[in-house]
């Protein structure tokens, strides 16, 4: 690679670490509520049950809010062994070494397994979810009624992602392309983040559609579900916004005509400058 290539990369990476970190200024100078939320109980650690989850000393287990670790079964062909999903747990052991977690409030419910879903935060008061995004030892992955601190986290792994640490340097946790249907076709099943322009928007009864081609039979398509949602007109009306603008999203890829991703909330798309576009 010639000389001036290298310093054009080099720039280039710069930048978007630039506007990455000024992402998380910018969210910090002006939150819409605490992130994380104020801890409303404290208690000590038993256990890891793996790289997002802890057992607690009342006997229940919690799973970290808003944040999806590494695992074997992020890959379509699982392997026996994925060495980030122990580099994962190893960080979470680190972080709570002194055995004790504060618990937060809002988003505190119990998901379908029956566990504690909340933020935490260590005795030093490092919030858990962030130190591992900004690890590069989670992405950002909230379900519904998870989506509180999701924009503070999505700064976070900017930085983690434009810095290619932890999981973002394995390819196999690339930002994947919209257009790129036989791709995400052969990964059906998997959590990912999916990057493209939005063709056209749609809207039903139930749900809004952004597709991200001509032709809904094949191209991707996101989705969010308006029945769970309030301001049903507010959502259709901001969401409209989206056409012909470049986005990510993120979540389980299904087969729906082409892939298809139901969104957690609208809250989870994030409108991405073309400068540090990652999917094009």
């Amino acid at each position: 690679m010639r000389t001036a290539d290298v310093m054009a990369l080099w720039r280039s990476q710069i930048g978007a670490v630039t506007v990455a970190l000024l992402g998380v200024f910018c969210v910090a100078a002006v939150p819409v509520h605490a992130c994380p939320p104020a801890a409303t109980e404290s208690r000590a650690v038993t256990a890891i049950a793996g790289g997002n989850a802890v057992m607690l000393d009342d006997g229940t287990e919690l799973r970290l809010s808003g944040v999806l670790v590494p695992s074997a079964h992020d890959l379509p062909a699982p392997p026996e062994d994925w060495p980030l999903a122990a580099q994962a747990e190893a960080a979470l052991h680190r972080l709570l070494n002194s055995g004790t977690v504060s618990l937060a409030q809002v988003g505190m419910f119990r998901d379908r397994y029956g566990r504690r879903v909340g933020h935490a935060a260590t005795s030093q008061g490092t919030w858990v979810q962030s130190a591992l995004v900004g690890e590069g030892m989670a992405r950002v992955a909230p379900l519904p009624g998870e989506t509180d601190c999701a924009r503070e986290l999505f700064a976070r792994e900017a930085v983690a992602r434009a810095r290619f640490v932890g999981l973002w340097a394995n390819p196999a946790y690339a930002v994947r392309p919209a257009r790129h249907t036989r791709t995400l076709g052969r990964l059906t099943g998997t959590f990912q983040i999916v990057e493209g322009w939005v063709a056209d928007v749609g809207v039903t009864r139930s749900d809004v559609f952004l597709n991200f081609g001509r032709n809904w039979r094949w191209d991707f398509t996101a989705a969010v579900d308006l029945r769970r949602l309030p301001d049903r007109d507010a959502v259709v009306a901001r969401l409209r916004q989206f056409k012909g603008r470049l986005v990510r999203v993120r979540g389980y890829i299904e087969r729906r005509n082409g892939p298809f991703i139901a969104l957690a909330s609208p809250d989870v798309i994030e409108d991405v400058p073309e400068g540090i576009a990652s999917g094009r």
